[in-house]
Formats: C-alpha cells, structure tokens, sequence
C-alpha cells in the first residue's frame, strides 16, 4: 500500500474535528515530504529519525498554518513533541489494520518539556493584564474570564451553546476533546461577564455563546487563541501567550494550591491522572519547606498537662 492510500484512509476514522485537522495538516505535509507514492513497507526508522531531525533544525516555524504567518523562529520542543505523537499514532495504526507488521516510528524518543506548565502557562500578572485589555470589550473579557476560571480548551468555548450554560449555578456543559461531554464549572466574575456580553451579543441563527465579528459565525477554537494573543499584543506583554496557556495557568494553580491531583484531573478534563500530575510535578523551594512544617514534632504532639498529685486524706 502507497502511504498517501494509508493517509487517506486514516483521515476516515471518525475523530473529534479539532484533532482531525491537526493529523490532515501535518500528516498531508509529512506524506509530501517523504513522497506519497512510497509505499508503507519502504518507510524505515532511519527516514522518521532524519525527518524529526529535519524539524528540530527548522528555522521557519508556522509554515503551511491556517491562521498563523510564517516567522523565522525555530520550532518549539512541544511543537516537536506534537509531530513524533502523530508519527507514532499514525503508523500505530497502519500496523493495528496490519498494513505493516512494525511501526517504523517505534524507536522515535518524544523529548517533551520536563514539566507540562514549565515555561507555558500564563503567570497571574500576565492574567491580569490580559483581563485589563479586555475591559472594553464584552466577547474578549467573557472569553479570557471563562478561560482562566473553567480551564477549559479553546475548543471548549467556541463550541459553548446558550441552552447549555447555567450560569446561576456557575457551570456549563461542553463536548470537550474526543468528543467527550463534561461539565466545567467557573465563578462569579466569569458568570458576570458572559451574562454582560450576552446582553450585546447580536442576534443571530445558531446556538452558540460566543459570536465572531466577521459573519456573524461561531467562534472557531483558532479564533479563540487569537482573541487572547491580540489581547496580549494590546496589553504590551513581553511574551505572545495563547488560551492554551491560560489552561496551563489554571493548571499550575491549582497545583500549587495543593489540590488534590484527582480533583484537577476532573476539573481539567484529562482522560490520563498522568497528564495532571506534570502540573503536580513543579516543586518550588517554599514547598518544600510547607512539606517540612507538616512534620513538625511540636505542631503534632499534644501538649501533655500533668496535675500535681493531690495528699492523700486531702
């Protein structure tokens, strides 16, 4: 089988859209690259390992991206990461339907950040002054509200619908990653501010919360990153962040807040508790010494009042 017969019947499995187009994307790209006419059993570990190679040398980042102009930066090691997964996916797959009896990405070492919010997620300042550029604009502070309050994906709040949102209760239901139906919760300054954007929201013909400016569409999760990114630019941040960073924000917060793993593992909706545990895994200084005080013998034994004893006949 030619690999460009082996994609095409792999974009066919019914997958979230989202991920769909991630794998169409790079996946269309990767088969050009290394020739769509190849066929599966020609594909080597030495082709994956020179192709990975290839990208971590890359000098143009964004290239071939729906949304995103092409700048001249190196690739990230998450966006890396990104391309050995889908590697790995897709020929795990191709030797599940026995296309081919090895998968040739086998041996790819997917080097990932050491910790999930290490260097990604928004810090509170930087939270702040997003919030701040936003004051004037109803759609963009619901968004960034319902971002770093829920924790929710992009894709989360641009597929928001009205007759699923409760926002006395300070909730919503969402058909989040993998399709997967959720309830995600957030607080009272989030619920203010999509009750104040849904008093301006223009009438229009489909369910959903969050309206673009262009037609009068919903949002695309895209064109959620990018309400935060020009936030960002108009807030005069050092740094462009995107709503996946304030994800990793509430995260890191709650990690460090020392909530259990298995409630931010619901909160967040991972499907794997090993996900959250790299936000569990950041360990600062003054964690160690809160661990320390837990174990104070003072703090633990109760304090033992001995009464003198009374005279006998007294």
């Amino acid at each position: 089988m030619q690999l460009s017969e082996a994609l095409r019947l792999y974009l066919l499995v019914d997958r979230a859209r989202s991920t769909q187009l991630t794998y169409e994307r790079m996946l269309t790209r990767f088969v050009a690259d290394i020739g769509p006419r190849r066929k599966l059993t020609n594909i080597t570990p030495e082709d994956l390992d020179s192709y990975i190679a290839d990208l971590r040398s890359q000098r143009v980042k964004y290239v071939d991206h729906p949304t995103r102009p092409a700048v001249r930066e190196p690739l990230s090691p998450a966006t890396v990461a990104k391309w050995v997964k889908t590697l790995k996916a897709f020929f795990n797959w191709c030797v599940q339907r026995e296309y081919i009896a090895r998968s040739p990405a086998r041996y790819l070492s997917n080097r990932r950040p050491t910790r999930i919010g290490e260097g990604k997620a928004a810090r509170s300042d930087e939270v702040a002054e997003v919030l701040a550029a936003a004051r004037y604009k109803p759609r963009d502070r619901a968004v960034v509200w319902l971002l770093v309050q829920s924790g929710c994906r992009a894709g989360d709040v641009a597929g928001l619908r009205l007759d699923r949102l409760d926002l006395p209760h300070y909730r919503a239901v969402v058909d989040g990653k993998g399709g997967k139906r959720r309830t995600i919760h957030f607080e009272a300054e989030a619920a203010e501010a999509i009750a104040a954007w849904l008093r301006v929201r223009p009438e229009v013909e489909h369910p959903y919360v969050f309206v673009s400016t262009r037609g009068k569409g919903p949002l695309t999760s895209a064109s959620v990153s990018q309400i935060v990114r020009r936030l960002c630019r108009t807030a005069g941040l050092d740094r462009t962040l995107g709503a996946h960073s304030l994800r990793h924000y509430v995260g890191m917060t709650l990690a460090r807040n020392r909530v259990a793993p298995a409630v931010i593992q619901q909160y967040l909706g991972h499907s794997n508790i090993l996900t959250t545990m790299g936000y569990c895994a950041a360990v600062e200084e003054e964690d160690l010494r809160a661990a320390s005080k837990l174990l104070s013998v003072k703090k633990q034994t109760p304090v033992l009042r001995l009464e003198p004893r009374r005279a006998r006949g007294s």
